[in-house]
């Protein structure tokens, strides 16, 4: 008696959806009629969207002006993502365009190949740098001692972040390889991507590679992103301190905390706004695999490409939810735009905040985005926390502990 094993697929030939089939000159394509325009506007906008928004993001985010809002491992990682997601947007999405069109694929084997390969790897690494950068927020809000220790040393962090991604994009284009490079690794998604595939010869292999990239990704992030908010709710009384030699004055303590607060809160929940945004768009994607490859049968055209292109859009939400809900990055690239690309002068605000510092006008009685009025701390009296009415606030401040390299620790300040 034969063991029953599951059937091996074969893939369809690429000759019989090219554009010159057979090698023939004649170009055989269709007459593209109102869905198949439709069709070739969305990608053509999303390809175009994808490029500009990140590179919007990566030209802001490695600003200088820009620095003193975010640290150095998130730098780094939003830098990464928007360069994947670029990638995206350059050698994957725009091949979909004239085949939405004519129905066929004009670019020939080797292009097709190489399109899956670049499909799948980068779609994984966006998943395992959006891992990172969750790990990256879990260490920061639940060991910020250990967190702002390492944030001083910048080379070492730039130099780890760089090994981690390169390590990560190896692997994951040597595991695609192994996939696409042989014969039959590769086929047309004339339904869903209008490009090339990777090819999965067994039903089972195409279920394992839907799982391992959507669940683990998506367990790491709930965890990280919901432990890290929990505990930043119990530790809203405590603040960071610095641990130097020299007594820092209680407008200094209150200034540095109200900035390390409001980095990593900020950082923190948009981060985890971009991670919610790649579950959301990646879900209907999933379930489609898992249950075609379950069932055999072949999903409708309009589903196909619906679950493929909003997991694609990904790309493009990251850097649009980045820009709504951070109001430094909205300011900077507004003024970048007007001054860099339209050539107008800085527009100086007529108006600030009397209790304005450094932080970017942050309110005392607000720290990292919660409203501590009402809580129980140290008052500002015994702070020594100078108001709005004092006339000793018009004069320059000493500089801040994290300008002077000073290596940080958390603990919490007691009522004296």
């Amino acid at each position: 008696m034969l063991e029953h094993q599951s059937p091996t697929l074969l893939p369809p030939a690429l000759n019989n959806s090219s554009c010159w089939p057979d090698g023939s000159s004649k170009i055989m394509w269709t007459t593209p009629g109102p869905g198949e325009l439709i069709r070739a506007a969305l990608i053509l906008m999303l390809s175009l969207g994808i490029l500009l928004a990140n590179l919007l993001v990566i030209c802001v985010i490695n600003s200088h002006r820009y620095s003193k809002y975010i640290h150095a491992q998130p730098k780094y990682l939003l830098t990464s993502l928007a360069s994947n997601d670029l990638a995206i947007g350059i050698l994957v999405t725009p091949f979909g365009f004239l085949p939405a069109i004519y129905g066929c694929w004009p670019y020939g084997e080797v292009v097709c190949q190489i399109q899956a390969l670049l499909r799948g790897a980068l779609t994984q690494q966006s998943a395992v740098i959006l891992v990172c950068m969750a790990i990256d927020r879990y260490v920061c809000m639940l060991h910020p001692h250990r967190y702002y220790r390492h944030s001083s040393k910048k080379y070492y962090m730039r130099q780890g972040c760089m090994a981690v991604m390169s390590t990560t994009w190896i692997a994951s284009v040597a595991v695609f390889g192994s996939l696409v490079l042989p014969s039959g690794g590769y086929y047309f998604n004339s339904s869903g991507l209008l490009a090339c595939d990777p090819f999965f010869a067994k039903a089972s292999f195409r279920i394992l590679a839907c799982c391992c990239f959507y669940f683990p990704t998506t367990m790491v992030l709930m965890y990280c992103y919901g432990s890290a908010f929990h505990v930043n709710k119990l530790r809203i009384k405590r603040v960071v301190c610095v641990n130097a030699p020299e007594i820092v004055s209680g407008g200094n303590i209150e200034r540095f905390v109200a900035h390390e607060r409001r980095l990593s809160t900020s950082v923190s929940r948009t981060m985890a706004a971009m991670s919610l945004g790649f579950i959301v768009m990646v879900t209907p994607w999933t379930i489609q695999e898992v249950v075609v490859a379950c069932t055999g049968s072949k999903p409708p055209p309009f589903l196909d490409f619906l679950a493929t292109w909003l997991a694609l859009s990904n790309s493009f939400w990251n850097p649009f939810l980045y820009w709504l809900l951070n109001n430094h990055f909205r300011r900077i690239s507004r003024d970048i735009f007007y001054t860099k690309i339209l050539c107008r002068k800085k527009q100086m605000s007529g108006k600030q905040h009397c209790c304005a510092t450094s932080t970017g006008g942050l309110d005392i009685n607000s720290i990292g985005g919660f409203d501590l009025s009402g809580m129980d701390r140290c008052s500002l009296d015994q702070c020594s926390i100078a108001r709005c009415s004092t006339p000793s606030l018009i004069h320059t401040p000493p500089p801040l502990p994290w300008e002077s390299n000073h290596s940080l620790c958390n603990s919490e300040l007691s009522n004296t």
